[in-house]
C-alpha cells in the first residue's frame, strides 16, 4: 500500500509539472506576441483597437506621447537604441530627418518587399516613403492632397455660382483669385477676403518646388519660393488675404462666421477643421482646384531595424496602409482618405459628404492625388521652413523694406543656425 500510495503520488507530481510548464511555454508563448508602438496622435488608438479585433493573440503596448515631445525622445531611444518601439508613427513633417537615422528597417527587402504595397499607393506617397538611396523606410497610410476649400452662399453671393467645377475654372490661376478677392473686398465693405492667410498660398507654392532647400551643402533658394514672395505681397497690399494667422482663434471663427470665401487646406482638413470648427454650417461648403495641386501633412509608419518583433509590426504596416477590410471601414467611419489609391478609387463614386454639400469629396480627392508632385525633402526641412515663416511674416509686417532685405536675413539665420551650411 505503501509503495502504491508513492507511486500514485509520482503520478501526481509529475502531472502538475506537465500542466505547470504547459502554463509556462503558454506564458512565454503570450509574452513573445507583444507589440510596441508609439504615437503622436490619438488616431492611432482606432487603428490598434481594429487590429486586436482581428488579432485577438497579439497584445499591443500603445504609447501616446504628446507631439512637443515625441521627436526628440524618439531620436533619443533610436541612437542609443534602447527602450526603442518595436513600430513608431512619424509626423511628415519631422520623417525627412527620421527616415535618415540608420535604425529602421529596410522594407524594400524579403521577407516584406513592402513595393507590392507601394504599387496601389499614390507616386507622391511612395516617393516620400524612400531614403535617399531608394529604400523603402516607412509606410504612409493617409493621402493628403489639398483642395480650395470654399463657402457656398459666397461664391454663389459673389461669384454667380456653387458648383464645384465653375468654381474650379475660375479659381484656376493666383491672377484671377487676385482679381477676385479685390473685388470681393470691395463689394463687401471689407467684410470678405477670398483667403484666409498668406499660408494659403504658401502650402500649394511649398508642395510645387523643384529643388530642395540643401543641395550639396549650399542653400538653395528654389523660384517657385521667390515667385511666392511676390504672390504673398500682392495678395496683402491687395486685401485679398485677410491676415489671419492660421490656427489662431480668428482664423477658426472665420470659418463659423463666413468671412473668407476660400482655404487652401488638405483632405484631412475636412473633419479636423472645418467639421470641428464649423458645425453648423454643414452643407455650405465645396471643394474646388486652385491654380495647382499641392499636399500637406501626413504620417508614416516605421519598423526599429532591431526589433524582436518585426514580424508582429510587419502584420501590423501591411494592416493599416493595405487591409482591404479595415481601410473601407476607416475610410467609410473616419472621412479618412487613404494612401492606397486603389482603394480609394473603389470608393469614390459612392462616397459623398453633407457638409460639403453632397459633393463626392474622394472621388474629388483621387483626381487631385494623382496630380500631386513630389517636392524634394531634406533633414532640415522642418527647421529652415520654420525659419523662411518667420521672415515672410517679417516681411509682410514691414519689417524688411524689400524683398532683398528678407532674403538677406534669411540666409544670415539659416548660416547661424546651421553653419556646415553654405548660404552665399
Amino acid at each position: 500500500m505503501r509503495k502504491k500510495f508513492l507511486f500514485v503520488c509520482i503520478i501526481v507530481l509529475l502531472s502538475l509539472s506537465l500542466i505547470l510548464s504547459g502554463c509556462s511555454l503558454s506564458a512565454s508563448n503570450e509574452k513573445k506576441q507583444e507589440l510596441t508602438i508609439w504615437t503622436f496622435t490619438d488616431e492611432a488608438k482606432y487603428a490598434v483597437e481594429k487590429f486586436k479585433e482581428k488579432n485577438p493573440d497579439i497584445h499591443v503596448n500603445l504609447l501616446f506621447i504628446t507631439n512637443d515631445n515625441y521627436v526628440q525622445k524618439l531620436i533619443s531611444v533610436l541612437q542609443v537604441e534602447k527602450n526603442v518601439p518595436d513600430i513608431f508613427f512619424v509626423e511628415n513633417t519631422y520623417w525627412p530627418q527620421i527616415k535618415e537615422i540608420p535604425r529602421l528597417e529596410n522594407l524594400s527587402q524579403a521577407p516584406y518587399n513592402a513595393e507590392e504595397i507601394l504599387k496601389q499607393q499614390f507616386q507622391y506617397i511612395q516617393d516620400m516613403e524612400k531614403d535617399e538611396d531608394g529604400i523603402i523606410r516607412g509606410l504612409g497610410y493617409q493621402g493628403t492632397p489639398g483642395a480650395f476649400y470654399y463657402r457656398r452662399d459666397l461664391t454663389k453671393e459673389y461669384l454667380g455660382t456653387d458648383d464645384p467645377d465653375e468654381v474650379s475654372e475660375m479659381i484656376n490661376s493666383w491672377d484671377k483669385i487676385m482679381e477676385i478677392g479685390e473685388r470681393v473686398y470691395e463689394e463687401s465693405n471689407g467684410e470678405v477676403h477670398a483667403l484666409s492667410s498668406w499660408s494659403d498660398i504658401n502650402i500649394v507654392e511649398s508642395s510645387n518646388v523643384k529643388e530642395p532647400w540643401v543641395v550639396d551643402g549650399n542653400l538653395v533658394i528654389d523660384s517657385v519660393r521667390l515667385n511666392e514672395l511676390d504672390l504673398v505681397k500682392e495678395a496683402r497690399e491687395k486685401n485679398v488675404e485677410a491676415k489671419y494667422e492660421s490656427w489662431g482663434p480668428a482664423w477658426t471663427a472665420s470659418m463659423q462666421k463666413g468671412s473668407v470665401m476660400f482655404y487652401a487646406e488638405p483632405t484631412w482638413g475636412l473633419p479636423h477643421i472645418f467639421e470641428k470648427n464649423a458645425p453648423e454650417t454643414s452643407g455650405k461648403w465645396g471643394l474646388a482646384h486652385g491654380p495647382k495641386t499641392f499636399s500637406g501633412g501626413g504620417t508614416f509608419l516605421a519598423m526599429y531595424n532591431n526589433s524582436k518583433n518585426k514580424d508582429l509590426a510587419w502584420e501590423f504596416m501591411k494592416f493599416y496602409t493595405s487591409d482591404p477590410e479595415f481601410s473601407k471601414e476607416l475610410a467609410k467611419s473616419q472621412q479618412y482618405f487613404l494612401s492606397n489609391k486603389d482603394i480609394d478609387s473603389e470608393l469614390a463614386p459612392k462616397l459623398t459628404s453633407e457638409f460639403l454639400g453632397g459633393q463626392k469629396y474622394f472621388e474629388f480627392f483621387v483626381e487631385a492625388g494623382e496630380q500631386v508632385p513630389s517636392a524634394p525633402q531634406t533633414k532640415y526641412d522642418n527647421d529652415i521652413n520654420g525659419l523662411w515663416s518667420d521672415k515672410v511674416n517679417n516681411y509682410l509686417n514691414g519689417r524688411y523694406k524689400t524683398k532683398e532685405e528678407m532674403l538677406e536675413s534669411f540666409k544670415t539665420e539659416v548660416g547661424h543656425n546651421f553653419p556646415e551650411i553654405n548660404v552665399d
